[in-house]
């Protein structure tokens, strides 16, 4: 299937890493130019030099941090510096940790919303007006499904990509006219480093073994296992293609029909 990316420029926020990187580099494969942005630099070389030996796409790597404005400013203005526009956004910066309401500290709360939920929030700021003057664009954000699975054990998560959700369809609705298209995609848990890194940790706090860990989260999944990145980096890519055209505003749960709701 054509999915008319060729050529096209993306912005990934947190491209360094887990589920950015898979839809950096699929992306890559359509011939679409990247700018890849995330804290860690030895991390974000390394991803850029391995798309562009795969691809042969252009790669800006941009070392910033994402929850601040200045970060994200510095981050956007590199991108258009080079390759004149961007056409896509993908947000998918920030692992909030867990915790309940008595145990997460203030400093934890402010800390992970200013990436993911606030670092969302600016890099659609600053990207909406640079879409709408080109004529338009697409912004597929990666929030994930505890926002429509309350936790008390991830209060701090669940709150943010609730509110992300809501931001997305009002940015959908104000974006449309413009063709500005903005959709959101809600994983479930997802095979990356930081997924492996809680199993071992609840295999200790457990006494249990990291498969029977994986196999106890993953019990109330009908297909019985977690999500891969690449599966979430076919349906970001789908979305932000031309394929895509008349789909604004849609929330997709990925999660292998975890979240039970009509």
């Amino acid at each position: 299937m054509e999915l008319g990316l060729k050529g096209k420029v993306a912005i990934v926020s947190g491209g360094s890493r887990g589920i950015g990187f898979a839809i950096a580099r699929e992306l890559a494969a359509e011939g679409v130019n990247l700018a890849l942005g995330a804290r860690s630099g030895p991390d974000l070389e390394t991803a850029a030099e391995e798309i562009r030996r795969e691809t042969g796409v252009q790669v800006l790597p941009v070392g910033a941090d994402l929850s601040t404005l200045s970060g994200v400013q510095t981050f956007v203005a590199a991108a258009v510096e080079l390759f004149g526009k961007v056409d896509i956004l993908i947000n998918s910066a920030g692992a909030i940790r867990g915790g309940s309401l008595l145990t997460k500290p203030d400093s934890d709360w402010q800390e992970d919303w200013d990436l993911k939920l606030f670092g969302y929030i600016r890099m659609m700021k600053e990207v909406f007006p640079i879409m709408r003057e080109a004529g338009g664009g697409r912004i597929v954000n990666i929030i994930g499904n505890a926002g429509r699975r309350p936790d008390p054990s991830y209060i701090v998560g669940g709150g943010a990509n609730a509110a992300l959700m809501n931001i997305t369809k009002a940015l959908a609705v104000e974006g449309g006219p413009d063709n500005i298209l903005v959709n959101g995609i809600n994983p479930g848990p997802t095979r990356t480093a930081r997924w492996d890194v809680m199993n071992q940790g609840l295999a200790s706090e457990w006494g249990k073994s990291v498969p029977e860990v994986e196999k106890i989260r993953v019990r109330d999944n009908p297909l019985g296992r977690p999500c891969e990145p690449q599966e979430v980096a076919a349906l970001a890519v789908f979305l932000a293609s031309e394929r895509a055209s008349y789909l604004n505003g849609v929330l997709i749960d990925l999660d292998g029909g975890a979240t039970r709701c009509i």
